[in-house]
């Protein structure tokens, strides 16, 4: 198979989510020997500067407006940019890269993949409309996981071209920062920890745990929940722990970076959003960490915890009731807890380790390579005066 060079566009390169597993990705290949590059929108990120040192300069598209003729110029210069690298295919990770990207990849001839990570159920409609015309500008659609290809080929998106490729995890940086002290332990409440973490937006539905925890209180009188993470409804989470009586055993750290070391503190994990979940992340790391893992049947999830093996599901729309009757069996049934968390890493470790997955992406893009050369016509074109050159 050939080895095609390929560009990875992204928002920015911060650590978690589609960002990070971007530049894993990106970063795994190029070390490698393969030629891989990267594109973001905002030059920053906790992933910068291992990106440029394995990848290269970063190049940075500043488009802060849809509809400004700043924008058009953007768009052609990263076309120009695309020609001048000799590049052969196009990744588009997330909602921005696909709505610029099918400009720059249709103006140049460069073969566009874009990506499903979630089931796109917060974005308004113009947005998902030009997502839509991205995906069938692609010769191929990355989803994380069967559910999500599943979701796509319903709404009408070819199957054939769709192909899953699994969030990855690097178990060995993983477990470095495992053993590092983690660095806001002092804030941390003595007690059964059920940590949480993810953004605090809507569909993350992390005041669900909160209604719950008084209820597992009446069982697990040292049951606390740690929320980790930062967003938009931080205040409206603490003011309902606050009226429910809960503000000492709700922990509310912010934003955590050391992540790993966190979960080390902690005897379970929890995500319960009510939408959008592709193949989550931090179940991933709660898995990674041996935590049994209490989730809601949303999206990817029931692909990672399956039910007393890894954790338990509830579905989608549980009450406070039955989210509590999970968590307290999560921490009253204590060997069964520590077998769910061993099978948890299990798992990561198969189907989720860094070799596999980038052996994974790296077959993908070469198979494309190859259509690419089969093709009658295999020069990247220069922009047209359609895009302004």
């Amino acid at each position: 198979m050939t080895s095609p060079r390929v560009v990875h566009l992204v928002y920015d390169l911060i650590r978690g989510g589609t960002e990070g597993q971007c530049a894993q990705v990106a970063v795994g290949l190029a070390k490698q020997g393969l030629p891989h590059r990267v594109a973001v929108f905002h030059r920053r990120g906790f992933y910068l500067d291992r990106v440029e040192a394995a990848c290269g300069p970063v190049y940075e598209l500043t488009i802060r407006h849809l509809l400004r003729w700043s924008t058009v110029n953007e768009v052609r210069a990263f076309a120009q940019w695309l020609c001048r690298e000799k590049v052969d295919i196009l990744h588009a990770w997330d909602a921005d890269a696909a709505i610029f990207g099918q400009l720059a990849a249709k103006w140049t001839g460069v073969k566009l993949i874009t990506s499903r990570r979630d089931l796109g159920q917060i974005y308004p409609r113009w947005k998902l409309t030009m997502m839509r015309h991205a995906d069938r500008q692609a010769v191929r659609v990355v989803a994380n996981a069967e559910a999500i290809k599943t979701h796509f080929v319903a709404q009408g998106l070819p199957a054939d071209i769709m192909t899953v490729l699994p969030n990855l995890l690097d178990l060995d940086e993983f477990d470095a920062q495992a053993r590092m002290p983690f660095s806001l332990a002092d804030r941390l409440p003595a007690g059964r920890r059920l940590v949480v973490v993810n953004r605090l937006d809507p569909e993350k539905n992390t005041g669900l745990l909160i209604e719950a925890l008084p209820l597992v209180r009446r069982a697990v009188p040292d049951a606390v929940l740690i929320v980790a993470g930062d967003g938009r409804e931080m205040t409206v989470l603490r003011d309902k722990a606050s009226a429910l009586g809960m503000g000492s055993a709700v922990c509310f750290l912010g934003e955590v970076h050391d992540v790993p070391a966190l979960l080390r503190m902690c005897e379970a994990g929890a995500l319960v959003p009510n939408r959008n979940e592709g193949l989550s992340n931090t179940i991933l790391e709660y898995m990674a960490a041996g935590l049994p893992v209490l989730a809601t049947d949303c999206g990817g999830n029931r692909e990672l915890v399956r039910k007393n093996q890894s954790g338990v599901l509830v579905p989608v729309t549980a009450a406070p009731t039955e989210v509590a009757t999970a968590w307290i069996n999560v921490l009253k049934e204590f060997e069964q807890a520590k077998e769910m968390g061993r099978w948890g890493r299990m798992q990561v470790e198969q189907r989720h380790a860094l070799t596999g997955v980038l052996a994974a992406y790296a077959e993908c893009y070469s198979q494309l390579a190859e259509d690419v050369d089969s093709s009658p016509s295999t020069a990247v074109r220069r922009p047209s005066s359609g895009a302004g050159a």
